[in-house]
């Protein structure tokens, strides 16, 4: 668990304006934000301009995270690019206030999603953490319990280690083993557990937490078996996922997957231009967006009796057939 000092850092950076007071005295919240707020690693940087113009002002104002949002919040792993950009824009349409969960490295990606989901009105806000890393799961957690009220969790977060994940048995080694169970298998449990500590009104009594939804991005990989150490990631999440639905239940959680087939996102850009789509019932890749409908519908009340389910999102592949 992070440290005290770590979970104070982890609290979102709050303006006051001193014109607005209350009868005590007491300093309101302002509505004026500084031009960014990040939450990196379980801290808080923030970045004010000198002196902008109006129109610098106005738009520093429009793009700025709000310190908290009254909306109900979804957080998304892996979410600055492929299927968790999309889960993110098309849940910012919906309502929920959207927290962009990335590594990093996709600091560039996070902001400018951030930024295009607050210029069409929408709450967002991004928090970088490492999900492999408990101290990083836990202060994030944090972060956006400060932020909001969290009702939402989506699992997307996912590496495919080497070439193309599919390390045959006489090469395997323990790096890679490691690396891709850490965050395809670790990550989703460790954000798993920290959600039911926010969304359970049995284990916190804050008065916000109404129970919740959590959808897995897994894949159609898990039964095919192939490539292998991915394939073996996500076979383990649906087995967590499995064990987990009467415990979440009971907090008033539930907990679904999507499996995708082949989706046009960064893992498969090198496949795409030679691969044969007939192959696919459906004769094409899947996009993102139509895998992000998918996780709306299980996370929204549309899903609302789903739990356990595991929905096949893979263009009429049946299960057990490999592409490659």
């Amino acid at each position: 668990m992070p440290t005290t000092a770590a979970v104070a850092r982890a609290r979102p950076a709050v303006q006051t304006d001193p014109r607005r007071a209350d009868a005590r005295g007491v300093r309101r919240r302002a509505a004026a934000q500084p031009v960014s707020s990040r939450h990196v690693g379980g801290r808080v940087q923030t970045r004010t301009p000198s002196r902008p113009s109006r129109v610098a002002a106005a738009a520093a104002a429009a793009a700025a995270p709000p310190a908290t949002t009254d909306r109900d919040v979804v957080l998304i792993t892996g979410a600055a690019k492929g299927i968790g950009a999309a889960c993110a824009t098309l849940l910012a349409s919906q309502g929920w206030a959207v927290a962009i969960n990335h590594r990093a490295s996709s600091k560039p990606d996070a902001d400018a999603l951030v930024a295009s989901i607050l210029a069409s009105g929408g709450h967002a806000a991004a928090f970088e953490a490492d999900v492999s890393q408990e101290p990083d799961v836990c202060a994030m957690f944090e972060a956006v319990r400060a932020w909001g009220a969290l009702r939402g969790l989506v699992n997307n977060a996912g590496i495919l280690r080497g070439p193309d994940g599919s390390a045959s048995v006489a090469d395997l080694n323990v790096a890679d083993v490691e690396a891709i169970v850490a965050t395809n298998v670790i990550g989703p449990m460790l954000c798993t557990r920290e959600a039911m500590k926010l969304m359970s009104a049995k284990l916190n009594d804050d008065g916000r937490a109404r129970g919740g939804s959590i959808v897995n991005i897994s894949s159609g990989s898990a039964v095919i078996g192939r490539p292998l150490l991915y394939a073996a990631s996500k076979g383990a999440l649906n087995s967590f996922q499995a064990g987990a639905v009467d415990e979440l239940a009971s907090h008033g959680i539930r907990i679904n997957a999507v499996s995708p087939g082949m989706t046009n996102t960064d893992l498969v850009a090198d496949v795409v231009p030679t691969f044969d789509f007939s192959k696919i019932p459906l004769g094409r890749i899947g996009e993102p967006e139509e895998i992000a409908a998918g996780v709306a519908f299980l996370l929204n009340e549309t899903g609302s009796y789903c739990s356990g389910a595991n929905i096949r999102m893979s263009g009429g592949r049946p299960p057990g057939t490999f592409l490659g």
